[in-house]
């Protein structure tokens, strides 16, 4: 132990040195983006979304309240919930196994990857085991007896590599699939898998329940001269020789199926759910769809009496089935779909989310953030503008979309205009609209008169593709990929002027300006810095060292807060242009689009994985400036031995440390520490040794000092 607690006490002192100039951010929240699929434990629905888990009360089936989301590397496709925990598949990230005994506070308690760059699909989990579709990676059996640490079993491969896609399993047989067939494999033994016999079907399997004596199976095949979408139901009594009894054309693309009874609901895309009854025999009935849906469903999960239903664009809905195929609405939990772009007024950030539209969330709590309204479009919503009451969509091939706002839950469209090309982004001052067109450049709108937007003339033809643009005294300065930074007279609005070019090291996507500086987020080229004083010739004056994939930049006194695509959240010191160094980073789920810096929080764009909120290291609050404490952490956390304490203060001071459980109940009482201005290190497992104790979950550290608490969450694993 004690070599083992040197080697985390040398990792510690590196991590803390690196944490000073390129540490970890906190993470605070956020608002998942498209639910893939939900299960449902007492009272309570786990939804697999991108990029996390999202768990939600439904005690109240019309008012279902959040209680956690805990982000992970990439999508939840599948999930399994069995006694305290959930069991998640998530593409590239693999097997991630959560423990949610407290659903306020999941964590991640263990994983299993097969490969670096496989990707996982489909999910089941019986007993000791969990059973998993990986792609190319084969079918894997993992043992899961301790969550904490789970192990491969055993597998079954090809002979030539190909997708498993999908799996259900029935006692002691697993039936997994590759495209439209099926292997029947004896798990009996886990340890070596025993192929029993296969079955090929019509079309590309999506889904497979089990049904008393029944494998159903949900497929879809076109070949352009024939089609089905439907189901395909499989005797299983004698698994070494599946047989088909029965199936059913939907005529619509299908997705995932639930079964309550003799009942099949089937996600049915842009048809709603479809329900189908399969009797004794395997012979399917078509009972009727209910439609209605603004997009197409992806799964129809059974609650009771009740049934979710969930797509990209939909959220989680919550059906009361008045009859098998007649749908009553009861509730609809909102997520976002492809967050690209975010502005944040007062209490409500606006969200460009792409193909969904305009979305408004209330961020009054950031701790418990919601999609308050949201309004379709009919482009791409890539930018975002604020002017007034009024938010401005730079809406990809529609153009600018204009919408009132002034009730954040019910935004309007109230008009919009065709751009020359495709908006990509906006920047609105003196009610002109400046447009980043793509492939055309600058195109100028007259925003003056509400509800009648209107172009003020063609765009003006630039080189490059313009994404990002900003404005500076006359000038409208253009991110225009390949092409660099294009410097722009707009005096006079009407007859804009190139002026300079900028050629970038890479391809510049962002362009913020301060104190005459221009600061460009230049994609592979990193962060560049430009002295634009003398408009007609920039000079360079300095390039981050670290290039990842920047796509925005913001700037705020001596640091630049960087969106850097798969690289997440980075934040540079630029107190010297000349030697730009990294300060902050954080790995955002998803890719990190666009940002916006308010006050104690950053808000991430996060694409797809929608959107993330993080505390801001940089906040000077006058909370923050009076506290003797600067900052606070521990690691490793989660913990299993050993765990030492960080506390960085800016003047000497007593501290008294406690440890409480999440009921309150005070567990330990550690001796009071003198601290000194600096760097103080404490080792909590010297400190007590009733740390090393502890049982695996979540406990509150709280920290008195001088008058003064803080707390921070310690996991024991």
């Amino acid at each position: 132990m004690r070599n083992l607690f040197t080697v985390l006490l040398t990792v510690f002192i590196i991590v803390f040195n690196h944490n000073v100039h390129g540490g970890n951010l906190e993470y605070i929240s956020g608002i998942p983006g498209t639910v893939n699929d939900v299960k449902v434990s007492g009272n309570l629905a786990y939804c697999a979304a991108n990029n996390g888990l999202l768990i939600l009360d439904y005690t109240n089936p019309q008012s279902p309240q959040f209680k956690s989301y805990l982000p992970l590397p990439d999508a939840a496709g599948s999930i399994a919930v069995q006694g305290s925990y959930a069991y998640v598949m998530a593409r590239t990230a693999g097997l991630r196994i959560i423990n949610v005994e407290d659903p306020l506070h999941p964590f991640e308690t263990g994983s299993y990857q097969a490969g670096p760059s496989s990707q996982g699909w489909g999910l089941a989990v019986q007993g000791n085991y969990a059973y998993l579709a990986y792609g190319m990676e084969g079918f894997r059996i993992v043992n899961i007896s301790n969550p904490a640490s789970p192990v491969e079993a055993g597998a079954f491969f090809l002979p030539e590599a190909d997708i498993f896609s999908r799996v259900a399993v029935d006692g002691n047989v697993a039936y997994s699939n590759v495209g439209n067939k099926i292997y029947a494999l004896n798990v009996e033994n886990p340890q070596s898998p025993v192929l029993l016999g296969t079955k090929t079907i019509i079309g590309e399997i999506n889904d497979m329940e089990i049904r008393q004596n029944h494998l159903i199976c949900v497929s879809n095949f076109n070949d352009f001269s024939s089609s089905f979408y439907g189901l395909v139901v499989l005797d299983k009594s004698n698994p070494a020789a599946l047989t088909q009894v029965g199936q059913y054309d939907t005529d619509v693309y299908s997705y995932k199926l639930s079964i309550s009874g003799n009942l099949c609901y089937l996600g049915n895309g842009t048809a709603g759910v479809a329900v189908m009854s399969v009797d004794a025999l395997g012979l399917v009935s078509y009972i009727g769809n209910a439609g209605g849906f603004s997009a197409p469903v992806r799964f129809a999960e059974v609650w009771n009496d009740r049934l979710f239903t969930g797509g990209e664009k939909m959220g989680l809905q919550l059906h009361q089935l008045v009859a098998p195929a007649e749908l009553s609405l009861l509730s609809a939990y909102r997520t976002l779909y492809d967050a690209r772009d975010i502005q944040i007024s007062g209490n409500y950030t606006y969200i460009a989310d792409g193909r969904n539209g305009l979305v408004v969330a209330d961020v009054s709590n950031p701790v418990l953030p919601f999609v308050a309204g949201q309004k379709a479009n009919s482009g791409n919503g890539l930018g975002i503008a604020l002017n007034g009451n009024f938010a401005y969509l730079a809406d990809g091939e529609a153009g600018v979309s204009e919408y009132n706002v002034s009730n954040a839950a019910n935004p309007l469209l109230t008009g919009s205009v065709v751009t020359d090309h495709w908006a990509q982004d906006i920047v609105i001052r003196n009610n002109i609209g400046y447009v980043a067109v793509d492939v055309l450049g600058l195109q100028l709108l007259n925003l003056s008169i509400p509800g009648l937007p209107s172009a003020a003339g063609s765009a003006f033809d630039l080189t490059g593709t313009s994404y990002g643009v900003a404005l500076h005294e006359n000038y409208a300065l253009l991110a225009s990929g390949g092409a660099g930074l294009h410097l722009v007279d707009v005096t006079l609005p009407a007859q804009p002027a190139l002026v300079s070019t900028y050629n970038t090291p890479g391809s510049a996507y962002d362009v913020f300006v301060s104190d005459n500086k221009a600061y460009v987020a230049d994609s592979q080229g990193g962060l560049n810095i430009i002295d634009i004083s003398n408009p007609a010739i920039p000079q360079a004056l300095g390039q981050s060292t670290i290039p990842g994939d920047a796509r925005q930049v913001i700037v705020a006194g001596n640091y630049a807060f960087v969106a850097d695509w798969n690289h997440g959240l980075r934040i540079f010191n630029i107190s010297n242009p000349a030697a730009i160094t990294e300060s902050y980073n954080f790995e955002i789920s998803g890719t990190a689009h666009n940002i916006a810096v308010y006050g104690e929080y950053i808000y991430v764009a996060s694409g797809t994985a929608g959107l993330t909120i993080l505390r801001n290291p940089l906040s000077t609050s006058t909370e923050n400036a009076e506290m003797p404490v600067n900052n606070i952490s521990a690691y490793p956390n989660p913990f299993q031995d050993a765990v030492m304490l960080q506390i960085q203060t800016n003047k000497a001071s007593m501290a008294t440390l406690r440890l409480y459980d999440e009921t309150g109940r005070e567990l330990i009482r550690f001796s009071d520490q003198n601290l000194k201005p600096g760097i103080n290190l404490l080792n909590l497992s010297e400190a007590n040794s009733l740390i090393s104790n502890l049982k695996p979950g979540i406990y509150i550290l709280k920290s008195d000092f001088a008058g003064i608490s803080r707390a921070i969450k310690l996991v024991k694993r």
